[in-house]
């Protein structure tokens, strides 16, 4: 029991020193994704920063924000999108699962972690992400979980299945209003009105 107490400050260590957390060459190219688009990139920093149950219980019926929370909250692998570079990871899904599984249920040392981490430090990453929120056995129940029930797209890109639900949420709510329409009418108006007035 006492490796997983250490596993997730032991991920963190080496994920460190391998120079993956300062230099994330996913986690760059996801930046570069959403700067097209700044409603995704807030809704995502959101769901990253208040987790997807909070986004979900407080953002406004309707709202971009609130589809995507809605999304990811009965998405099988919702919860890897707190990974840095998840929205372009490449790996299969069901591959990327086993991965992450097989760093849970090895017996962790840091000779062993380390070596882990020089065949896939994405997959560390995501160990990592589950362990902190959940703790090492609540998240293999989640993962067991989520190989079960992602079956219809377990060889789908991670990122691409991302994607799909961020762009499905953006084709379904629609851009929001300005707000000065209602206002610039009745402005209109009583330009109009001061102008016969004073004729």
């Amino acid at each position: 029991m006492r490796r997983h107490f250490m596993l997730p400050a032991t991920l963190a260590f080496l994920l460190a020193s391998c120079g993956y957390l300062e230099s994330n060459p996913k986690a760059e190219l996801e930046q570069q994704w959403l700067q097209q688009d700044a409603q995704l990139q807030a809704v995502v920093e959101q769901i990253r920063t208040q987790g997807i149950a909070t986004v979900q219980q407080s953002a406004e019926a309707g709202t971009l924000a609130a589809c995507v929370a809605q999304r990811l909250s009965v998405d099988p692998v919702g919860a890897l999108i707190n990974v840095e570079g998840a929205l372009v990871e490449s790996a299969k899904v069901a591959q990327l699962l086993a991965d992450v599984n097989n760093i849970l249920q090895q017996e962790i040392s840091i000779d062993q972690l380390a070596s882990v981490l020089q065949q896939g430090a994405d997959a560390a990453a995501y160990a990592q992400s589950l362990i902190q929120s959940q703790g090492v056995e609540q998240a293999l129940a989640t993962l067991k979980t989520m190989v079960a029930q992602s079956q219809q797209f377990a060889q789908q890109d991670l990122g691409a299945h991302f994607k799909t639900v961020l762009n499905d949420c953006k084709q379904q709510t629609t851009p929001e209003k300005a707000a000065e329409a209602p206002s610039t009418a009745p402005a209109k108006e009583s330009t109009s009105s001061e102008a016969k007035s004073s004729t």
